[in-house]
């Protein structure tokens, strides 16, 4: 990892925005999801880097990036707008969850000459992702029990059966997200507030593709075969067993995947 460069940029409203440099070759901005930094995303680049000059920043509020007591999706486009802005004319747009929303609203509002590349985006395509447990969510939260809150998260909003979580647990993954579930309730709420209607989205002209694991929970892959049908020209690759955390699973096979997908 010592070709790993660790810089900063500054967004509009200006807060500090971290993100790590990696590999040469076109440009790929990376847009981590809910509960993740960009280190979630270091074993994927090692492939990627191979390929791609590999740009992944933290999302506001964790890692070495700041925050602001203002929120929203636009936010978020902005500090994507400060990322591409360093990677420079032609840069990829790769989002990963709830990033993938952040990097479709970004391809809806400014110009995107390189493809777009989504990651099982959570969209609201049989009722509302958080809808009522997102109060009993905010609870634990506040209580300060972030363990419990991952673990309801897990099995309300990302419909991981709740057999597997004890598997979850035991993983490096655990450790990490769960410091950081204070910051999934305002990322909810905006993934409740942007509703079933998916047709606004026929507003993006980029190149794109959708990724999603045949294993996945079915409403992400669902989601990713909807956004197919709504953006012209958008294709899919279904990757056979795996879920929601390929990019770690399986690092080597969905860096092969993206290659493809933006060739």
């Amino acid at each position: 990892m010592s070709d790993i460069q660790f810089e900063s940029t500054t967004s509009a409203d200006g807060t500090e925005i971290g993100y790590l440099r990696r590999g040469t070759g076109p440009a790929l901005v990376i847009t981590h999801g809910s509960v993740a930094t960009s280190e979630q995303w270091i074993p994927a680049t090692d492939h990627l880097a191979e390929h791609f000059t590999c740009y992944v920043h933290d999302r506001r509020a964790r890692g070495r990036s700041g925050d602001a007591a203002a929120y929203d999706l636009s936010t978020e486009v902005a500090d994507i707008a400060a990322i591409m802005a360093v990677a420079g004319a032609g840069a990829h747009l790769l989002g990963h969850s709830y990033g993938a929303l952040c990097t479709l609203a970004y391809a809806e509002t400014e110009p995107l000459d390189g493809t777009l590349v989504l990651f099982e985006p959570p969209l609201a395509v049989d009722g509302p992702v958080a809808g009522e447990g997102l109060a009993s969510y905010r609870d634990l939260v506040d209580s300060g029990d972030l363990d419990a809150a991952l673990e309801f998260a897990l099995v309300n909003f990302v419909r991981v059966p709740a057999e597997a979580v004890p598997e979850i647990r035991k993983t490096p993954l655990w450790a990490a997200c769960a410091p950081l579930t204070p910051t999934w309730v305002r990322e909810l709420e905006q993934i409740d507030a942007l509703g079933d209607d998916l047709k606004h989205y026929a507003a993006i002209t980029a190149a794109t593709h959708l990724i999603a694991g045949t294993a996945t929970t079915p409403f992400l892959l669902e989601s990713a075969h909807a956004l197919v049908d709504v953006i012209a020209g958008a294709a899919i690759t279904e990757l056979p067993g795996l879920d929601h955390f390929a990019h770690l699973m399986d690092p080597a096979g969905f860096a092969a995947t993206v290659q493809a997908a933006v060739s």
